[in-house]
């Protein structure tokens, strides 16, 4: 199945590119696209166990389930005033 990763801030800058997709097989979760999107993108890997994963507009833990399509965001912390 494919799904759509969405970069923001900092995980954009990393991944040099706003959105990327990623294949992932049937029964994935938020855990294994986790894995996908760091050994796509090497740079966000040691980052990315920390940062928050969106699926489809709602934050998700590492065990909830991916739907071919799913729009993943990974979204690094913001600062800032």
């Amino acid at each position: 199945m494919r799904i759509r990763v969405l970069f923001f801030a900092v995980a954009r800058d990393a991944a040099g590119r706003e959105a990327a997709d990623i294949e992932l097989p049937a029964g994935a979760t938020v855990a294994d696209a986790r894995r996908a999107i760091g050994e796509a993108f090497p740079a966000l890997e040691p980052r990315l166990r920390s940062w928050p994963i969106a699926v489809d507009l709602e934050y998700a833990r590492p065990g909830t389930p991916v739907r071919d399509g799913a729009e993943v965001a990974v979204i690094p912390p913001v600062s800032g005033g």
